[in-house]
């Protein structure tokens, strides 16, 4: 598809190829540190290892999503259909305030907690009794230029450090037994960049992307040392000019193409030893804002990237969204999974089957990875096109060929000031970060999704735009065509394409879903429900309502021989569909971790 990006190495490569990356990426800011309280130091902490990462224990929820492929699943299945009823409340405690959407990470007994506004806190996972916290010493808020990085989805433990993300674009590491900040290295961006979905380590090498939602150029993902945090390597997404990919953007200065960046998440395949992350859209938003000269596909934009680890070298790359006008941030993750491809061409929804695409058994990489909720299937060792589904309303795809080429709909090219654009979905999705989830029990994936679309206008009083603006439209959000309810689950075989069920509810569900062995789905709501499904019809089994809206991603894990079901709750943001479901009681705010078990046996 065409695309470049700076991979800076370390040594001869990163002096030779500096100069253009300082340019983009503005001197960093002077460290700031932070301080840690540490009333009780872990003891007995065991390092982790990269073999613990590649196999976690069940007892354990070792990372984001469970394990390095992203499914979000556990084998865990003490809690199950037929028991789940008796789910209780163990124990809550108060969290930071601030956008809370947070996974707990869980490792032998101990719970790694990352709150709103970089702190961090280790708890007894049994009980919620603090052992240490650690508060980074952020700049005062109007300094800090986006304020997307006070989201704190993820940390990530590796040997005996835990390792951070933080507001101000600082990769840093603390002592895993006191919470205690080792090193920490600036990724520059002069306070515009930041990151919200946390690192990943491979082999030693910290990888971590970047959000440039708000900044004047655009953003990178970056490999660092695991023991020193020197960086090895940088990938930026945007073509310079000159660069292969320059052509595609329409004659646009280099210093106005804004905002794509790599805020999603990143997996991991420990088999085919590669990673893979999706890029985000441009701003401003539409081609009439932008100024662009004839058809301009954006090569670096909405596109899926695999590397290798260590160095960063792009095996392959796919742009799944050219000429994105409506904001649709192709960054969401895509899960390594094996299993045969019988793709369904007659199944509703179903945009395109790739050449060959049919395998008894066959390493893909799955998911849907923009707002569009498009599900994509592709050979994960070479990019090879398999298929595409639709699953949600959408409107601005209009086609996908056999080799996974994208036609966007000319009818929703935003080129003219006065008209109004009926877009599906908007810009809050579709789906949006939520993760999905994948059950190798039904060999399927579960997607979150919101049945939303926009009628748009381009704003003409705010021209040119600046990247604060970053939309810059106006307009109302509508239920999706032929809908009548906000919230939605989708399910769909990973070999056929088939949807398996749909599920839905009139508040948006906007939270990860959790897969587990139990046959259950976990799964929270702007209501302030938190859910259990059934995986292989949708059929909600239990549900309890918490204090406010539930936004963060579930975990589970085991102590003892007793499973907990943790999730984090109260928001602090509000995905925008509120005015579709007036007389829901759903509050934001209020943060706070809650874990659930079974009743212990009398």
């Amino acid at each position: 598809m065409g695309t470049s990006q700076g991979l800076i190495l370390a040594g001869a490569a990163a002096a030779l190829i500096g100069g253009a990356a300082l340019a983009q990426d503005p001197a960093p800011p002077k460290p700031l540190g932070g301080a840690t309280s540490t009333p009780h130091a872990i003891a007995d902490y065991q390092p982790v290892t990269d073999a613990m990462l590649r196999a976690p224990s069940p007892d354990d929820w070792l990372m984001m999503r469970g394990n390095y492929q992203g499914w979000g699943y556990s084998p865990l299945d003490q809690v199950n259909k037929t028991n789940v009823k008796g789910l209780q409340l163990v124990w809550s405690r108060l969290m930071e305030t601030g956008v809370n959407e947070a996974t707990p990470v869980i490792y032998k007994g101990v719970m790694f907690l990352g709150n709103p506004g970089d702190v961090i806190q280790a708890l007894d996972a049994a009980s919620g009794e603090l052992l240490w916290q650690y508060k980074r010493n952020l700049p005062a808020r109007d300094v800090l230029r986006s304020h997307w990085g006070q989201r704190k989805r993820s940390v990530f433990l590796y040997d005996d450090k835990l390792f951070t993300m933080t507001w101000d674009n600082a990769l840093v590491a603390l002592d895993a037994r006191t919470g205690k900040q080792l090193w920490e290295v600036s990724r520059g961006g002069d306070y515009y960049v930041t990151n919200t979905t946390g690192p990943i380590v491979v082999d030693g090498v910290v990888i971590a992307g970047s959000t440039c939602q708000e900044a004047a150029f655009g953003c990178y993902v970056t490999g660092h040392d695991a023991k020193t945090g020197q960086e090895l390597w940088r990938n930026h997404v945007i073509p310079n000019k000159g660069e292969p990919g320059d052509e595609t953007w329409g004659g646009m200065p280099f210093d106005q193409r804004w905002m794509t960046g790599v805020w999603g998440p990143i997996t991991y395949d420990p088999e085919m030893n590669m990673a893979f992350y999706g890029s985000s859209g441009v701003g401003p938003a539409a081609d009439v804002q932008r100024g662009v000269k004839g058809v301009a596909t954006l090569a670096g934009t909405n596109t899926r990237y695999a590397v290798e680890p260590k160095t960063g070298k792009i095996v392959w790359r796919h742009q799944v969204l050219p000429q994105d006008n409506w904001d649709q941030e192709c960054t969401f993750e895509m899960m390594p999974v094996t299993t045969p491809v019988n793709p369904d061409a007659k199944t509703d929804g179903m945009m395109a089957v790739g050449r060959g695409a049919r395998s008894q058994s066959r390493k893909v990489l799955v998911g849907a990875p923009c707002k569009t909720s498009i599900v994509w299937s592709f050979d994960r060792a070479k990019g090879d096109f398999l298929w595409a589904k639709e699953t949600g309303v959408q409107n601005v795809v209009k086609s996908i060929d056999a080799r996974g080429k994208v036609t966007v709909n000319p009818d929703l090219l935003m080129t003219s000031l006065t008209k109004t654009y009926h877009q599906c979905p908007t810009h809050a999705g579709g789906r949006d970060w939520p993760f999905s989830a994948y059950s190798p029990q039904t060999n399927a994936i579960y997607v979150q999704m919101q049945n939303l679309c926009a009628d748009y206008k381009v704003r003409a009083d705010n021209i040119p735009s600046k990247p604060r603006d970053q939309y810059n439209k106006i307009g109302k959000v509508v239920f999706a065509d032929g809908r009548d309810k906000v919230g939605r689950i989708e399910a769909v075989s990973v070999e056929t394409g088939r949807t398996l069920w749909s599920w839905e509810t009139m508040a948006s569900n906007y939270s990860p879903v959790l897969a587990t062995a139990g046959g259950l789905l976990f799964n929270g709501g702007m209501d302030r429900y938190f859910r259990a499904l059934d995986q292989t019809n949708g059929k909600v089994l239990w549900q309890t309502r918490l204090g406010s809206q539930v936004f963060g991603g579930a975990a589970t894990f085991r102590i003892k021989g007793r499973q907990y079901v943790a999730v984090t709750a109260g928001g602090g943001y509000n995905p925008h569909p509120l005015p579709l479901t007036v007389g829901i009681d759903q509050p934001s705010g209020g943060n706070m971790v809650y874990v659930f078990a079974l009743p212990e046996p009398e």
